[in-house]
């Protein structure tokens, strides 16, 4: 049997949804295959029940109320009111493997898509350290990935995390704030180690505050039933081993060419998120950021290519978030060029803060400029830095010079006065 349609879309994560649902509202027939969940992880098993978790745990929920609220924000994990939106839209939604056989021919279990444009968002997998003994029978039956975790009806009353980038801390510091111990393995001498170093300290320094056992520097060796070995000789006892070391793009048995692949295994895109001719990527089987925003700005790519008003795709200020208590935000470059710092505390809006609050605010703002003072990275830790982050975003995407930013009037008390003290440090 074979079905016709303008594209095929393989994988319903946040991009390939996007790219389904906008080319079907233009008029386009749509064919939009799916083996798992519509809609992908991060409504039910990713971004989404982690916000709910760290929230409740701010507001100090209980358990059992926690997993009632992250259960109705992540829809219990029922994808049919994703599916039906899709198909109210005019798209074909099958629930099948997919499997490209050939220039805009896609098989599935019952039959052949060909279709002039094959959009893939097939998405990414949680990664398994070579890590002696993880594979034992009675480990692995303690062992969670991220996603089980994220839906464990149960709360573990020791959990040990495994990896220090933001799953890692994001989820320790959710478990710990409803009440499990926690203790975070981290083989590297810093946590979140793609951003500067001074940041994965503040939030170690804020786990360490909330009661979380922070190892850094001191790689795990192996792991027995109940027990983590590190390699300075400690154990660290668990009823859950969290293992959030990473994710790898899913591309094998999709028929991809080698050549196609990175090295990472990685599907390689062009400007217009193009892999070859009539074949497109969006998302995290790409390899270029593992976030929500950045599948959904690559979706928008490809439906504009394929309507006709193409315009590429731009990596250079795509925000960096940690939803931790302080909020990490990073954009652009935070590395090799010249950089000023301020402490977030420095600021009116912490007084106010920790006045009301008793407690101490951390955190900072490091700015990062060109030889010709135009801004071209952030980091930005601190309460709500998602929010007042969001300016330098917008000034890294627009190459804007440190005079002009000195000049924008910031409100006064908020946390984006912060930024002030460090442009007047770079302008000199």
């Amino acid at each position: 049997m074979i079905t016709r349609a303008d594209v095929a879309v393989v994988g319903s994560g946040s991009g390939g949804k996007m790219v389904a649902q906008q080319l079907a509202q233009a008029g386009r027939r749509v064919v939009l295959v799916e083996r798992g969940l519509v809609g992908g992880y991060c409504p039910y098993l990713a971004c989404v029940p982690a916000k709910s978790l760290l929230l409740s745990a701010r507001s100090q929920l209980s358990w059992v109320a926690a997993r009632a609220v992250r259960d109705e924000a992540s829809a219990h994990r029922d994808d049919s009111a994703a599916a039906a939106e899709l198909a109210g839209d005019g798209v074909e939604v099958v629930r099948a493997a997919a499997r490209r056989i050939g220039p805009g021919r896609v098989e599935l279990d019952d039959r052949v898509v060909e279709a002039d444009a094959v959009v893939v968002g097939t998405g990414s997998s949680p990664v398994r350290p070579p890590l002696p003994g993880l594979d034992d029978a009675d480990v692995a039956a303690a062992t969670w990935t991220s996603e089980e975790a994220l839906a464990s009806p149960d709360l573990p009353a020791r959990l040990v995390v495994l990896g220090g980038g933001a799953v890692a801390v994001e989820l320790a510091q959710a478990y710990r704030g409803l009440g499990s111990e926690v203790a975070l393995v981290q083989r590297g001498a810093h946590l979140l180690s793609k951003e500067p170093a001074w940041v994965g300290d503040v939030v170690a320094g804020a786990l360490a505050a909330d009661g979380v056992d922070v190892r850094t520097g001191d790689p795990a060796a192996g792991v027995a039933p109940g027990e983590l070995r590190l390699e300075s000789g400690a154990a660290l006892a668990f009823d859950r081993l969290l293992v959030a070391t990473g994710r790898a793009p899913v591309t094998d048995g999709f028929g991809f060419d080698a050549a196609w692949l990175t090295d990472s295994g990685a599907l390689r895109t062009d400007a217009r998120c193009r892999v070859t001719e009539g074949l497109y990527a969006v998302g995290d089987v790409t390899g270029i950021s593992p976030y929500t925003h950045t599948a959904n700005h690559q979706a928008r790519t490809v439906v504009g290519e394929l309507l006709g008003r193409g315009r590429d795709a731009d990596y250079s200020a795509i925000p960096r978030a940690v939803y931790t208590d302080p909020t990490v935000f990073c954009v652009g470059a935070t590395s090799g060029a010249r950089s000023a710092r301020f402490e977030v505390g420095g600021v009116e809006r912490a007084a106010l803060v920790e006045l009301s609050r008793r407690r101490e605010v951390t955190g900072a703002v490091e700015l990062f400029v060109d030889d010709a003072g135009v801004l071209v990275g952030a980091a930005c830790v601190g309460p709500d830095a998602d929010s007042w982050g969001a300016e330098l975003a917008l000034a890294v995407r627009a190459r804007l010079d440190v005079d002009l930013l000195w000049h924008h009037v910031r409100a006064f008390p908020t946390w984006s006065e912060a930024i002030f003290p460090a442009l007047e440090e770079l302008r000199g």
